[in-house]
Order: C-alpha cells, then sequence, then structure tokens
C-alpha cells in the first residue's frame, strides 16, 4: 500500500468517502485498523464544516487583549457557556494570560493519532488534509521541517534589524512572550488548519519552546492534527528538564482527541529489488558502489562543494552537479544539525552514503543523526544509495541481543564477543553522550528501516526530488 495518496481529489468531502474511493480504484487495501481510525477523521472534518459555515469565522486571527469575561463571537455549535468556561480554564491552566481573547476556532479539537511504523496514520491525515472543506486555509509539514522554519523566524526577529542591519537581540521576560506571538503571527495568520507528521522530540531547544510557542497558536486560533510513533506521555523521554516540557503534553491532550492506531502491518515493507541498497561490505560491493556512482556523475570531476546554512559552512566532500557522496563517518559522527540534512536534502537529487555500519540497539548521538538525515532526504524524496555492513531489516541489533550483551558485559566479557557490530558505540557509551533514551532511538529506528526500504520502491523512485522549499506549502 502506497504509504503517502497519490491520486488525489480536490473536492472537499469526509476522509472515510476518500479512504473508499481509493480502496475501489485498487490503490490501497482495506485494512480494519485504519477503517476503526476514520471516525475520529470524520468527525473532524464535520467540526470543520461546521466552523466555516459560523459567524466566528469572520473574528480576525490575531493575537489580542480583552477582559477576561469576554470570549469574543461564539460559533452557534459552540454557544454552551460551560464549554466556554472549560476552554478558557484549560488555556489559563497551561500557562496562558487570563485576559487574552481565544479564537472560537480554538474550541474545534485537533487529533493526535499515534502507532506503529507504516500503520496508515499519515495516509490518513493526509486524507484529511486534502478533502478538508475548501474554505479552510491548510498546511502539512514534517515537524523537523516546522521546528527548522520556527528557529529561522526566531533567528530572523531576534537579530535581524531590516531597517539599519544592526543586532538588537531581545532579552527581558516580557519581550520573550512578545516574540512568541510574533513567531505565530509570521507562521499560521493565514493558516486554520496545520497537520504535523512524524511528531518526535530529541532536541532540548524545541522541547523548551514548544509550549510557550503552541500557547501563542491557539491565542491565535487553530485546529492541530499530529502523528506520531508515541503517545503523547512518551514525547521526549529522559530528556533534559523534561519536567518543562510536560506542560507542552498537557496542551496537547486539552486540545486534541487522542486515537491510538494499533497495527501489525507495515504497509510500506514492500520494497523492490531495486539496487539502491548494497550489503554487505565487501571488495565486489566496494566496486559495484563506486561504478554507480561514476556513472551518475557520467564523466564530470567529483569535487568538494560548500553550502550555506544559518551563516556557516556545510562541506560536502564529493559531488558532481545533483549528486553527492559521503563516508557515514563525515555526515553522521560529526556535529552535523538538522538544518544541515535539510540544505543537502534541497541542493542534490541522489545522495551516496557509504560505510553505514549495524547500529547497537542503545541511544547514541551517531544514530540520532542518522534517523535525522534519512527523514530528511525522505521528506524531499532524494535517492539515496547506500553502501552498508548489514542488510537495512538487521541495520539494528535486536533487544535480544542487547540485554545479552550487557549480562555478558557485567559478568566481565567483552561485548564483541557477542556479535555488536556498532562500529562507533564504544566511543559514545565512553563519553556518556545521548540524545534519546534507549527505545525511543530503537523504536524510531525501526521506522528509518521501514522508510529506507519503501526508498527502494518503484513508487518512490518514481516520485520527482523536491528540491524547492515543502515545508511550508499553503493550500
Amino acid at each position: 500500500m502506497l504509504r503517502c495518496v497519490t491520486a488525489v481529489w480536490r473536492c472537499s468531502f469526509k476522509p472515510s468517502l476518500a479512504y473508499d474511493k481509493l480502496v475501489n480504484a485498487g490503490s490501497i487495501s482495506r485494512d480494519t485498523q485504519q477503517l476503526s481510525a476514520l471516525p475520529v477523521f470524520d468527525r473532524l472534518y464535520e467540526d470543520l464544516v461546521r466552523y466555516t459555515n459560523s459567524v466566528g469565522r469572520l473574528r480576525p486571527r490575531q493575537v489580542e487583549l480583552r477582559p477576561p469575561n469576554r470570549l469574543g463571537v461564539v460559533p452557534s455549535f459552540f454557544i454552551r457557556r460551560e464549554q466556554e468556561d472549560k476552554v478558557r480554564r484549560a488555556l489559563q491552566e497551561i500557562g496562558n494570560d487570563a485576559n487574552t481573547a481565544y479564537h472560537p476556532l480554538s474550541l474545534v479539537k485537533g487529533l493526535y493519532v499515534y502507532g506503529g511504523v507504516g500503520c496508515g496514520k499519515t495516509m490518513l491525515m493526509d486524507l484529511l488534509y486534502h478533502h478538508a472543506p475548501t474554505e479552510i486555509k491548510k498546511r502539512r509539514i514534517h515537524f523537523h521541517q516546522f521546528m527548522l522554519d520556527v528557529q529561522r523566524t526566531l533567528h530572523d526577529i531576534q537579530y535581524i534589524s531590516k531597517s539599519n542591519s544592526e543586532l538588537q537581540p531581545r532579552r527581558t521576560k516580557e519581550a520573550s512572550v512578545d516574540l512568541f506571538d510574533e513567531v505565530a503571527q509570521r507562521l499560521i495568520s493565514d493558516v486554520e488548519l496545520l497537520c504535523f507528521d512524524e511528531v518526535v522530540v530529541v532536541d532540548v531547544a524545541h522541547a523548551m519552546i514548544m509550549r510557550r510557542l503552541f500557547n501563542a497558536f491557539y491565542k491565535i486560533g487553530l485546529v492541530v492534527v499530529f502523528t506520531s510513533n508515541r503517545p503523547p506521555d512518551q514525547l521526549y523521554l529522559g530528556g533534559l528538564n523534561r519536567e518543562s516540557f510536560v506542560p507542552f503534553i498537557e496542551l496537547v491532550k486539552r486540545q486534541c482527541v487522542l486515537y491510538d492506531m494499533r497495527s501489525e502491518t507495515d504497509h510500506r515493507l514492500t520494497g523492490s529489488d531495486a539496487q539502491m541498497y548494497i550489503a554487505p561490505m565487501n571488495e565486489e560491493n566496494s566496486a559495484r558502489f563506486n561504478n554507480i556512482f561514476l556513472q551518475l556523475c557520467k564523466g564530470m570531476p567529483p569535487k568538494e562543494r560548500i553550502l550555506r546554512v544559518f551563516g556557516r559552512d556545510v562541506r560536502v566532500p564529493t559531488a558532481c552537479g545533483g549528486v553527492c557522496r559521503f563516508q557515514f563517518t563525515e555526515i553522521c559522527s560529526e556535529a552535523t544539525s538538522s538544518a544541515d540534512y535539510e540544505i543537502i536534502a534541497k541542493t542534490f537529487h541522489t545522495v551516496f552514503i557509504e560505510g553505514v555500519p549495524r547500529f547497537a540497539y542503545e541511544s547514541s548521538d551517531i544514530k540520532s543523526r542518522f534517523l535525522l538525515l534519512v527523514d530528511a532526504l525522505y521528506e524531499f524524496r532524494c535517492k539515496v544509495i547506500i553502501y552498508a555492513q548489514v542488510p537495512p531489516r538487521e541495520l539494528q541489533e535486536s533487544k535480544a541481543e542487547y540485554e545479552a550483551s550487557q549480562k555478558h558485559l557485567e559478568s566481565g566479557g567483552n561485548s564483541g564477543d557477542v556479535g555488536r557490530f556498532d562500529l562507533l558505540t564504544e566511543f559514545e557509551r565512553e563519553s556518556g553522550k545521548r540524545l534519546i533514551d534507549h527505545t525511543d532511538a530503537a523504536f524510531q529506528m525501526e521506522r528509518c528501516i521501514s522508510r529506507l526500504i519503501e526508498m527502494r520502491s518503484r513508487e518512490y523512485l518514481e516520485s520527482p526530488h523536491r528540491h524547492e522549499e515543502v515545508s511550508l506549502s499553503t493550500e
């Protein structure tokens, strides 16, 4: 089954009807768990229809202060005062100004849909997005890309003065509050429905700003749909200063209907045998990998390229035209950020990665960077040729292997004696580096493996490279 809908009808109707059309057309297979989830998407669709027909939609969507006893114009289907008071109390509990008037759109509950990799949650979100009421202004965005947009906007507001080009960082608490209102106004003032794909929080900077950022979003008025592999309570587990992140979780639980999509089937594990992933490492496969790269260079001499992101250099050691090549240690073991991976994915339509190891079950900076890299390449539909130590499904040691190695180490043995192949984990274990907890890292690696297999499929290989900015496309 295709992970993303390839045939999209632009007319507005319920997600369940769109799903039936895809089944009847043979584009997807009917899935019991997906059918069970469709009513929550239909419910949101119907609420959006009612909202578009209400007078509340005429109210300006901007941050403003009013006396606490005035909520503004409320749509007829939300007229009950007790519901208004409940929402006001909930929003105040998570840190909003008691005198802030909230837009009626914030009374429409969004969705937070979570479940295993490949269960179809993104496809269902896409059905809602593509078939939402035509009057609704909407955006669909990968969560990592969105946070990069937030970082850029913060950078622009804080440090760039358009009038005199002088640096004017804001330092006061009041300015910080105003700053997030301004960020929200810039990013979503023309958006009513925002769909986030693959919500995962591993960056402490992102975790610390999310509560204030989404508070500002809901003040302006916004319906949010999230998809994630984890329930809200398991986001950013074990993260630094997680207690500051918990209010965001409570906000999501108040503003969204939570839905658990449990499925034993990964509909993406149907990759073809296209030679985009070469393993194991040996002389013959090394020659194959090199030959493919030279063929795509078409006689052009490879050379180093320097890209720029946030005012700093991103080095690409080997590139020719729209093709680039990295050693795994060059692109994942050095201090590399999501922004670096995004600029690489936007610049090159084909990326070669040489020397990918088998990863340990436990978390590490290097594994986390690899996950971010694959996410970026996937979202921009890059063609990826990997030369790895093991096949995709063996890319991470199992939990049983991990537990066996731990027992072996506790008894005084060497981890190498039990087949642990991660070439880089030992250094990280000694240095104590961790971005995310072991379980979450292992879970995200499962999603990554699923994507690597999908990226070998005919449907993926025939999709065009998204070399333009794709994170905030508006319809």
